[in-house]
């Protein structure tokens, strides 16, 4: 395989890899359609370290029982994503949902108990969406991306493959011999006839 094909196939992975990113944000409905598990708030059916699949729905397909990703309201974590149980759901006079009260299944109480999320829950345009599935440890990967050390190692360790293919390849060239015919041809016996 040339460099050129390399390249173009790189391309394609690319595209194919975005492509189906964007896929998933249309089919899961869900601007967020991945979430590492950063805690061990969940444990036992989720650890730290696994990777969601995140649903968007809309509030009334969201039951007791369901986990959810949401955005924190407290000041601290606003740029935390919380993936919690529904304990309970609140609603309004009218019935309308107000919020849904949250818990991590190892932590002793609800979160809106200390003040941490309001007293009537998580209201419902917080919510990110409802996890569909669980794919154990391939969280990992994605926390070390997300993390400046392990973004630039994998950047590097990227950048010494390409300045590695590309003076393998070269000199591949400059070692293989031609076979034109020329000053380093080496010479045969012809006959005439």
């Amino acid at each position: 395989m040339n460099l050129k094909s390399e390249t173009f196939a790189m391309i394609i992975i690319v595209v194919l890899v975005v492509g189906g990113f964007g896929i998933l944000i249309y089919f899961l409905n869900s601007p967020i359609p991945f979430a590492a598990v950063t805690s061990g708030s969940m444990t036992p059916d989720i650890k730290k370290g696994d990777l969601l699949i995140v649903q968007g729905v809309k509030s009334s397909a969201i039951h007791v029982g369901n986990i959810i990703v949401y955005c924190s309201t407290d000041a601290a974590l606003s740029d935390c994503r919380i993936v919690h149980r529904v304990i309970s759901i609140n609603r309004n006079s009218s019935g309308q949902i107000i919020g849904f009260v949250t818990k991590g299944d190892n932590n002793q109480v609800a979160d809106n108990i200390f003040g941490y999320e309001p007293i009537t829950g998580i209201p419902p345009s917080d919510v990110l969406g409802k996890v569909v599935f669980v794919v154990p440890l391939v969280g990992w990967g994605v926390m070390f991306l997300k993390d400046p050390f392990g973004f630039a190692t994998v950047v590097l360790l990227l950048i010494l493959a390409i300045v590695y293919d590309l003076f393998s390849s070269r000199k591949q060239q400059v070692d293989t011999p031609s076979d034109e015919i020329g000053p380093r041809a080496k010479p045969t016996n012809l006959i005439s006839r």
